[in-house]
């Protein structure tokens, strides 16, 4: 479990939000400890300097304000402002709140503070005027929400939470608990509440990297109606209309998280010849055999096809969701991988498209799209190739050198920031330190004089891996540096790829001694002897953590069956390695 300091401000009675909320991160790995503002005192909380908001030292701040608070006056009296002026009145809530939060944040500088878009009763005062007269309400709230998007756009340290999404998706009607707010000033309804916090806990996921990673999925009865291997190719159920028209849309909720970086994978008890021709052939699918990274399609019990697919993708089983039809299949894998995320399913076709969007918002919410991420099924496909030109019988050697491998490091800029920050939250098994960072330390650290991030991006014969890692060296003095964190997304390891990176890295920061440190976790152990084999000389233990020290950081080298590429400005790129 991750430790997590949260404070929760609200413009209405929140405390009742603790428990559900809490019960949600612990879900999700964290373990969460609170502070919670007063009734209606976010404001003065937020900027008292010695409030318990500041004595908290929180890691997440939210700040959830409800629109019946913001824009009470306008309810009370709805004919008292029209047009421009109503809109103007959206805005200013909006720049208010907006300065609301930089205070926050000039005091917690680490801290991540969410925001929520807001929301209306639908039935009100106006209702029939709304679209007909100069008289309105919704619109101030329309500017309002605008106005705190485009804030929250403008900088990578504030959160936008769709509390209004939200509303729409329970109903105005259950959101509310008009009892509760007589009784308590509170507003949400026990439903509220529990989508509420599941949408926060999802947040806070997407932000520290604890999503998961593939969709495991069967085929007959799941991917499409029927048996292939009784109903035939023509007969499953699979196309434009009726229930053929549910699994073809549900494939296609399926593609989009493909696109947006998701894993899919293939387990099935099934004749692989049937199901392939399906796959490959039948023109009501939406998915094809290059958008799933991995297959397992025989006879074997699911959870050791699970276990399977995770050494394949080299990803831990508690990356995986699995989604199946048969409740006996679902038992199974239950029991023997606990790990895995195993959803009780629909057992009407037409339930499957919003069952698996309720899992992507739960499992899997992004808050951003990298370039990595729009191509990561293409990536796992080619690590396929990868792994049968390894298995032809070849040396080590000469595998490195049929792989054609490109490497390219540079220094981190506006592009490559979120992906940095992503693989720190991301990264477990390579990774020495485990430190994880948010887009705005890493910003704050590419900019400190005393300190160098670089990246570096690889390309093989197979096509591009992407931005797949992070190294980040701290200057103890002058030559000397300290390697804070060095990184490799874990489809590369193994190719001697941190031997290039290191070698590149230090030639470019100028060092002549590096010193680093090995910190043991759960995932980790892949890399406990790295310095060693690196040449480093083991120098002291402190607690748990391994000292190593590098004192001629030239001995470094890198392999040769690297390229370094030219940088962008056509200019050698050996030496220096580094695009700037």
């Amino acid at each position: 479990m991750t430790q997590l300091r949260v404070a929760l401000l609200s413009s209405c009675t929140i405390e009742v939000l603790e428990r559900p909320l809490a019960a949600a991160l612990r879900e999700r790995g964290f373990e969460p400890s609170f502070w919670i503002s007063g009734f209606g005192q976010y404001r003065q909380d937020a900027l008292d300097p010695a409030s318990g908001l500041y004595q908290h030292d929180p890691n997440v701040v939210l700040l959830y304000l409800d629109a019946e608070d913001l824009f009470r006056q306008l309810l009370q009296n709805p004919f008292a402002n029209v047009g421009d002026a109503r809109r103007a009145e959206g805005r200013r809530v909006a720049d208010d709140i907006a300065s609301l939060v930089v205070a926050i944040r000039s005091r917690l500088p680490k801290a991540t503070v969410v925001v929520n878009t807001t929301a209306l009763p639908p039935l009100n005062a106006v209702t029939g005027l709304e679209f007909n007269s100069e008289f309105g309400v919704q619109d101030a709230v329309a500017e309002y929400n605008a106005g705190l998007v485009a804030f929250a756009a403008a900088r990578n340290d504030v959160i936008v939470l769709d509390a209004a999404g939200l509303a729409a998706s329970v109903g105005f009607s259950r959101w509310r608990d008009s009892r509760m707010w007589y009784l308590a000033r509170l507003r949400l309804s026990k439903p509220a509440l529990e989508a509420l916090a599941s949408g926060y806990a999802s947040t806070i996921a997407a932000r520290l990297g604890k999503t998961k990673k593939c969709v495991a999925v069967d085929l007959d009865n799941t991917l499409w109606g029927g048996i292939v291997g009784e109903d035939g190719f023509d007969g499953i159920k699979l196309g434009e209309d009726g229930l053929g028209l549910a699994f073809a849309e549900f494939q296609e909720e399926l593609l989009n998280l493909y696109r947006k970086g998701i894993l899919l994978a293939i387990c099935s008890k099934n004749n692989p010849d049937d199901a392939l021709q399906v796959i490959r052939n039948h023109p009501g699918m939406r998915l094809r055999e290059e958008h799933f990274a991995a297959l397992r399609i025989n006879w074997e019990d699911k959870a050791s096809n699970l276990r399977a697919l995770a050494e394949e993708l080299n990803i831990g089983l508690d990356a995986f969701v699995f989604v199946d039809d048969n409740p006996v299949e679902r038992s199974w894998v239950k029991q023997s991988a606990p790990e895995v995320v195993v959803p009780e399913w629909p057992t009407d076709p037409v339930d499957y498209k919003s069952a698996l969007l309720q899992l992507s918002a739960r499992y899997f919410p992004k808050l951003g799209i990298t370039a990595e991420d729009r191509k990561r099924g293409e990536v796992y496909q080619a690590q396929a190739a990868r792994r049968k030109l390894e298995s032809s019988g070849a040396t080590i050697e000469e595998f490195y050198h049929a792989l054609e491998m490109r490497v390219r490091v540079g220094r981190a800029d506006s592009f490559t920031i979120p992906r940095i920050a992503q693989l720190t939250q991301k990264t477990n098994q390579f990774n020495l330190t485990t430190r994880r960072y948010t887009e705005a330390e890493i910003r704050a650290a590419s900019e400190d004089e005393r300190t160098e991030v670089f990246w570096l991006d690889l390309n093989d014969r197979f096509g591009p891996s992407g931005l797949v890692g992070v190294l980040i060296l701290k200057q103890d003095a002058p030559g000397e540096w300290n390697i804070d964190t060095f990184l490799l997304s874990c489809r590369v390891m193994g190719r001697t790829v941190e031997n290039a990176f290191l070698a590149a890295a230090a030639r470019e920061a100028g060092a002549t001694c590096l010193v680093g440190e090995y910190a043991p976790t759960a995932k980790n152990s892949p890399v406990k002897d790295l310095y060693a084999r690196l040449g480093f000389a083991h120098v002291r233990d402190v607690g748990e953590r391994r000292v190593w020290r590098l004192a001629n950081a030239a001995k470094l080298e890198i392999p040769p069956w690297f390229q370094v590429e030219r940088d962008r400005n056509g200019a050698t790129a050996d030496p220096p390695l580094i695009t700037r």
